[in-house]
Formats: C-alpha cells, sequence, structure tokens
C-alpha cells in the first residue's frame, strides 16, 4: 500500500503543475488601433485584465473575442525565452537594421543592433519592453504611436520573415531604445532593470512550431505590461528621464572634435 501511495503521489503532483501551465488568453476590445495595425487592446489573462501590446508583424490576433491557449515568459536579464517565438533567433539572423543620418550615433547603433550586443533575442526582447512603456494609450493612432509600433517591428524582424520595414523612418526610436539598453545593462543599474522588466510578460502561441529557431504560426504574440502601482511610476518617468538624457550625451559628444594631447 505504501508503494502505491510513494508512485501515486509524485503522479498527481505532475498533473496539478501541468494544469498551472496552461494559460488563457482572451482578447477583449482595441484601446488604439494604429494606422499600421498592431497598437494595444484590452484581454484578460487567466481571468486578469491585462494591456497587450503586439511585437509580431508576421501573424494575427483577433479582437475582440480571442480565445487562445499561451505560453507566459516572465521578462528579466535571466529570462528563459524558449516558448517565445523570437528567442531561438541567432544574433545573424535578424533583418540588419541601417538608420538614417550617416552621424557617428547611427553607426555606432548599427553595429549594436546588427553584430553587438543589441542582437540577441533577450536584448531585442528588452528594447520592446523599453519601447511599450512610451506609449500613449489615451493619445490613440497618434503619429508617436505609429511610429513606436514600426520601431517594435523593426526589431522583432528575422531574415525568416524579412518584412521590408522602412527603419530609417524610426530612427529615433530606435537609437532611443539602443540608448536605454546600453545603459541599463551596466552592473549598477541591473536591480532596476529587473524591477522594471518584472512589469512585462511575452504571451505566445502554445500551439507554435518552430523552424530554424522561429516560432511559426499561431496567433500574434504579445507582450502584457502590468505597470506597478504608485510610487513606482514617478521612479519610471525618472527611468524614461535617465535614458533621454544619456541618449542626448551619446548624441553631444559624437558631434565633438576629437582632441589629440599637444607633443611634447
Amino acid at each position: 500500500m505504501k508503494r502505491h501511495l510513494t508512485y501515486a503521489i509524485p503522479f498527481a503532483l505532475l498533473l496539478w503543475n501541468g494544469s498551472l501551465s496552461a494559460n488563457t488568453l482572451q482578447t477583449l476590445t482595441y484601446n488604439f488601433p494604429l494606422d499600421v495595425d498592431g497598437g494595444g487592446a484590452e484581454a484578460t489573462l487567466n481571468g486578469s485584465n491585462v494591456e497587450i501590446f503586439c511585437d509580431n508583424f508576421g501573424n494575427e490576433i483577433s479582437v475582440p473575442s480571442g480565445t487562445y491557449t499561451a505560453n507566459v515568459t516572465d521578462l528579466s536579464t535571466t529570462a528563459n525565452l524558449d516558448e517565445t517565438r523570437f528567442g531561438g533567433v541567432l544574433s545573424g539572423d535578424w533583418v540588419n537594421i541601417n538608420l538614417s543620418g550617416g552621424n557617428p550615433t547611427a553607426t555606432t547603433d548599427d553595429t549594436f543592433f546588427n553584430t553587438g550586443a543589441g542582437s540577441s533575442s533577450l536584448a531585442r526582447y528588452e528594447m520592446v519592453a523599453y519601447l511599450v512603456s512610451l506609449y500613449n494609450v489615451p493619445q490613440g493612432a497618434s503619429t508617436a504611436n505609429n511610429d513606436l509600433q514600426y520601431a517594435i517591428w523593426s526589431l522583432m524582424d528575422p531574415t525568416a520573415d524579412s518584412m521590408g520595414i522602412n527603419e530609417n523612418k524610426v530612427t529615433s526610436d530606435l537609437e532611443a531604445a539602443a540608448s536605454w539598453y546600453m545603459n541599463m545593462n551596466t552592473p549598477g543599474n541591473l536591480n532596476a532593470l529587473n524591477s522594471f522588466l518584472g512589469e512585462f510578460e511575452v504571451v505566445s502561441d502554445a500551439k507554435m512550431t518552430f523552424s530554424n529557431g522561429l516560432g511559426v504560426g499561431g496567433f500574434q504574440e504579445q507582450i502584457v505590461w502590468t505597470p506597478t502601482p504608485e510610487p513606482r511610476l514617478e521612479g519610471l518617468a525618472l527611468f524614461g528621464l535617465f535614458a533621454a538624457g544619456a541618449f542626448l550625451l551619446r548624441r553631444f559628444r559624437a558631434g565633438q572634435p576629437r582632441v589629440h594631447p599637444a607633443s611634447r
């Protein structure tokens, strides 16, 4: 009798854990359908009200009244992205980003996105979270919100999809995302960064198949943003000001002439 009980307990725990892994996403209504599609919507995730924002150009989601079985991945600097659509995309498998202007900042950021730290899947998801935090939901389908969506799609554009998005029109948003990432992924800012990323989840279709590291099929992947209550919103505002200041400082330094020490 004891032996049967010993085997039964792990089996029951396995069933219980399996039931916890099933997540249900149900879309309710658009907050702002952008001119380029995408944008944000109200939804429920396992019965809780959430705001969702798309990071995926190549698939569709039904709003309202779409009900989907989903994988949910918490974002952090050590996030496991195995169940996300883009988590297996290798650094060299993104469409190259070529920013306009020809200035030193744009050149540096091209390298950052295409072959540097910004070419990893985790870096892309972190920058998407940052760009999502810049949306002005009450503003609706504004030029600023439209450009943020284009910037997000530019980041999440693997060569296997190759959406042909012209990232030159959103150079400022992509440069801001690069500056934010470079300043926050430093030893002194990792705690603040993880606190910020803890407000975001990636919701992906549980029925996706994978080809060469890319999730194929299923509903359009969504980012859930759940800002923590006040007073953290003040901290988030300062967070954005810090990133903007760092971005302007990089531009200022890039425009300064190089000063060589006088020869002796």
